[in-house]
């Protein structure tokens, strides 16, 4: 099996630059994206209207792991600069 070196860096390239400049919102446009939407929606369990529901919350989570700063208050911070725009 042949494997292109330019093609696999220049691609984890891409994936490193997409994941500094990811925040909770540009997940949260993913997971909520029409492809995604009734799927995510799907495996959702019954669960009461929160500050953060789980589909926010899983953003936020995904963004706080890929952060160069992995703190949990980093993220409820960033949560809430998005939510005041």
């Amino acid at each position: 099996m042949f494997i292109n070196i330019k093609s696999a860096t220049l691609q984890q390239h891409n994936i490193q630059q997409y994941t500094q400049d990811s925040d909770s919102l540009s997940f949260f446009n993913q997971l909520t994206s029409p492809e995604l939407l009734d799927t995510l929606e799907g495996q959702l369990p019954e669960h009461r209207e929160r500050l953060y529901p789980p589909t926010e919350t899983l953003s936020m989570f995904l963004a706080q792991t890929l952060n160069e700063d992995r703190s949990c208050q980093k993220a409820v911070n960033d949560a809430a600069l998005n939510r005041a725009f």
